[in-house]
């Protein structure tokens, strides 16, 4: 088997599944026959995944290369180590959204990410992590009207709970 049918095979897995997964996002009343919702981008991107992935995987058939067969050689190069490093950080990304909010755990995140890729220089971090973070904020909540909670440590400062 090649590379590229293995890789193709897995994100027809990986998009049909998110595909399925679109349609347990909660929308909210009233909302369900709106044109955008929720579910339109998780939707749709998994429907493009599943015909790439499947175009990918019929185009392996067309034309076989035996140069890009699978070489099981080659997983001993991979760095499995970083892979679980980057899934423990969106363990924890996941689990503290709610409580920290979206900008700091996604600035958190984002340091995290870039010190498992060993990026050195914290002027680019701190400026990448701080940029991205307010700027997808900003898109999502001002130009999009996407609703995102200010995170139960934001809402503890101001008084907002006691």
């Amino acid at each position: 088997m090649t590379k590229t049918r293995v890789g193709s095979l897995f994100f027809l897995v990986f998009s049909a599944i998110y595909f399925y997964q679109s349609y347990n996002i909660h929308i909210l009343a009233g909302l369900n026959y709106d044109a955008m919702n929720a579910r339109t981008f998780p939707y749709f991107l998994g429907i493009f995944g599943m015909l790439i992935s499947s175009l990918m995987l019929l185009f392996t058939y067309l034309k076989v290369d035996t140069e890009d067969m699978f070489d099981w050689e080659n997983l001993k190069t991979f760095d499995f180590k970083k892979g679980a490093y980057f899934i423990a950080a969106m363990f924890f990304y996941g689990f503290t959204i709610r409580t920290l909010g979206f900008i700091i755990a996604t600035i958190i995140f984002l340091i995290i990410g870039f010190r498992i890729l060993e990026e050195k220089n914290w002027k680019i971090i701190l400026l990448t992590a701080f940029g991205v973070s307010i700027v997808f904020w900003f898109l999502l909540t001002q130009v999009l009207g996407v609703y995102i909670e200010q995170g139960m440590v934001f809402d503890y400062l101001i008084g907002a709970q006691s």
